[in-house]
């Protein structure tokens, strides 16, 4: 039997944040600097599965810092890109955020503690606090950059559940990405997969999850 929810956590890019197709943006870096897709969209995958880490993994868990990422990437392209063209580029990534999912939120916070675990990286973090609003809704908010961990990995799912100070059970992950969800129930959270909106209330409730008193 699972234990009661105590915390909803969110993932935010696909979930609450919509977000540009990584092949749009690694299409147009490579356009800026004739640099061959392929190779940039090895240094810049997220999947954090393969070690070594491509510089976009040591990115988001803080093992690079801004001026490293650029320095990093600079050094794998044909032509070097300016560090504000790199930061434009980034933040054109986020689309804006869901409303529908924000007012969601804002309903379960009447309710149910409510933070966020983000796979993101320091250009990232910066815009979305400097220009979305569902941080108002949030408890807390933990970024991979500042704990040093990205999901799946269980030490992530660890440092946010003792912040909490929440037992893992009682913490339950939504995010669109199954790897991520594996890795919360590995590392014995509830997790639920985001589709959409619609579904996820569906699943929220069939755990006791609901959005009015």
């Amino acid at each position: 039997m699972n234990d009661p929810i105590d915390w909803l956590v969110f993932d935010l890019g696909g979930v609450v944040v919509d977000v540009q197709a990584a092949d749009v943006t690694i299409g147009e870096l490579a356009r800026r600097t004739r640099t061959s897709p392929a190779l940039l969209g090895e240094a810049l995958r997220e999947r954090f599965t393969t070690e070594p880490f491509s510089i976009a993994e040591r990115f988001q868990i803080g093992a690079l810092d801004e001026a490293g990422f650029h320095d990093a990437l600079n050094q794998t392209l044909v032509d070097p890109l300016e560090s504000e063209i790199l930061t434009g580029e980034l933040e054109a990534m986020l689309l804006g955020e869901r409303p529908a999912m924000v007012a969601l939120m804002k309903d379960l916070a009447k309710y149910h503690h409510i933070a966020c675990f983000s796979n993101t990286n320091a250009v990232h973090w910066r815009y979305m606090q400097q220009n979305f609003r569902f941080f108002e809704v949030l408890e807390r908010a933990f970024a991979s950059q500042e704990i040093g961990f990205a999901k799946p990995d269980a030490r992530g799912f660890a440092h946010v559940a003792h912040a909490l100070g929440a037992r893992p059970g009682a913490c339950m992950l939504i995010d669109d990405r199954q790897i991520n969800v594996d890795g919360a129930i590995a590392a014995g959270w509830q997790a639920l997969r985001f589709e959409n909106i619609d579904r996820l209330t569906a699943d929220l409730a069939a755990h006791g999850v609901v959005a009015t008193g």
